[in-house]
């Protein structure tokens, strides 16, 4: 009977370590942008991207092939499977994980930040994320959000809600088709 309470004893101790180590503190953002929402019905929100981690290039390559070679379906299937490293943070009611995150150091200094989300921005409360004006929403399954940023840590943000995607050869990752041409959808964004 002694043995069995031992065994008893030791077995619960070893569930309760394990049950509370797993209970660590979340990981600290490496980088964190911040921004006001334009060009929707909801004007002004604040949005929030934390990202915990940047991709590595072995993570973007067959996003990258999948995109080209089958298209939307392929890439959002992708994004599914691939890990939550960061979250965009809206006023909707809950967060959306980032599947990918990409950053490239332009000429001037500044920055070109590429995410992925494996839904749609507005998943949660469509009716917050309808663009306003004449802009034409498009149907992927997913959102693209590409951001620009200068030097000094300021910048803007636009996202496939209202153009196409697209993979920028040059630079390796994918990315909005004629940023300078679609209107803003962050404003204000601040590293």
């Amino acid at each position: 009977m002694k043995v069995i309470s031992v065994c008893c004893a030791v077995a619960f101790a070893f569930l309760f370590a394990g049950t509370f180590s797993g209970f660590s503190q979340p990981a600290k953002p490496i980088a964190r942008y911040t921004a006001k929402t334009s060009n929707t019905s909801s004007p002004g929100e604040s949005v929030r991207i934390d990202i915990l981690r940047w991709s590595t290039d072995s993570e973007r390559d067959p996003l990258l092939t999948a995109f080209e070679t089958n298209g939307a379906s392929a890439l959002q299937g992708l994004l599914q499977r691939a890990a939550t490293i960061g979250y965009i943070w809206t006023s909707e009611t809950a967060g959306y994980p980032l599947r990918y995150a990409y950053r490239i150091t332009m000429g001037d200094g500044g920055e070109r930040i590429v995410l992925a989300i494996d839904r749609q921005l507005g998943s949660w409360e469509p009716e917050r994320w309808k663009l306003s004006g004449a802009a034409e929403r498009t149907d992927y399954p997913f959102t693209i959000v590409e951001l620009r940023v200068s030097r000094t840590g300021i910048g803007e943000g636009k996202s496939s809600l209202n153009s196409k995607v697209t993979v920028d050869k040059t630079d390796k990752t994918l990315g909005i088709e004629n940023y300078a041409s679609i209107p803003v959808l962050l404003q204000g964004v601040r590293k």
